[in-house]
């Protein structure tokens, strides 16, 4: 990787990765409390659009390399890059784009023409394969959505909440069409049941069902379940008032800050009913990383 190679990842993406992920977003502004220090008020900001940040509490900012040296305290572009060199991430789970076509931030409310589909469209369809998600499995919990933004069509996989609103993915993109809220999914329409597992996003819910097909016992709860999946950590409450009726909440979120920080408020919130179960796919982000490594 040389300097012109590196100045092209994605340092939303990257920050991600390395366990960072923004307390508040803002048009391209993304706000996070600052990895390179301590601090209560989050003052570092990314800049998606230029692809740079700024920690306003140190007066210092740049591209990745900037980063990298502060991160792991190196002095040079070469000690950086021989940093991002050794990322087993790098290249293959952050993608590389030019700053012209960083992806810009879609204001759903100025979306138009919304039509939903059964998913067909070969791009989505090779962005699920890729992330090694079963098709037919998709194709039960999700559907395909078209839409029309400042004169551009767009399209992408969507997966329907609990009030009828959609989170939207493709390989750029990540919202919400209509109200932001959790999903619930139970095993009967019977009742509930003793237990539920809990999912960060649609992507783990759904590695999750196709390592349940494999039987893969060392990473699935062996009772039947109810599945919750929050669409976002900023969602948990909209989702303790239903874990609170479960003998057992197990959670399956991600393995970084904003996972851990989750599982505490649903631990103090909920007692000892919470179990984490990170640790059944450390030392992976979470269960998609995971099910694309194996």
């Amino acid at each position: 990787m040389n300097i012109s190679q590196a100045k092209l990842i994605d340092l939303g993406e990257f920050l991600e990765r390395e366990g960072y992920k923004p307390v508040k977003n803002k048009g391209n502004s993304h706000w996070y409390l600052s990895p390179i220090r301590s601090e209560d008020t989050p003052s570092f900001k990314v800049d998606s659009l230029r692809n740079e940040w700024y920690d306003y509490g140190l007066g210092k900012g740049g591209d990745i390399l900037d980063l990298v040296m502060e991160l792991y305290h190196v002095r040079t572009a070469s000690e950086a890059l021989a940093v991002l060199g050794r990322k087993s991430h790098i290249g293959s789970s952050i993608v590389h784009q030019p700053r012209s076509a960083l992806p810009i931030r879609q204001d759903e409310c100025q979306m138009r023409n919304i039509k939903f589909y059964s998913l067909a469209n070969q791009a989505l369809l090779s962005y699920i394969m890729k992330r090694k998600i079963d098709i037919h499995l998709s194709r039960v919990y999700c559907c395909e959505v078209h839409y029309d933004l400042r004169g551009k069509h767009y399209f992408g996989i969507a997966f329907r909440n609990r009030l009828g609103g959609h989170e939207i993915r493709n390989p750029y993109y990540k919202g919400c069409i209509g109200h932001k809220d959790i999903t619930v999914i139970r095993q009967s329409n019977d009742g509930i049941q003793e237990h539920v597992a809990v999912f960060e996003g649609f992507m783990d819910f759904l590695s999750y069902q196709m390592l349940l097909t494999a039987d893969n016992g060392s990473l699935c709860i062996p009772y039947p379940c109810d599945c919750i999946i929050l669409n976002s950590i900023n969602c948990l409450d909209k989702a303790l008032t239903e874990l609170q009726s479960y003998q057992a909440v197990h959670s399956y979120l991600d393995n970084d800050d904003g996972g851990r920080r989750t599982f505490e408020t649903m631990r103090n919130a909920l007692g000892d009913i919470v179990v984490d179960e990170s640790h059944r796919y450390t030392p992976y982000n979470d269960l998609n990383d995971y099910l694309v490594n194996h």
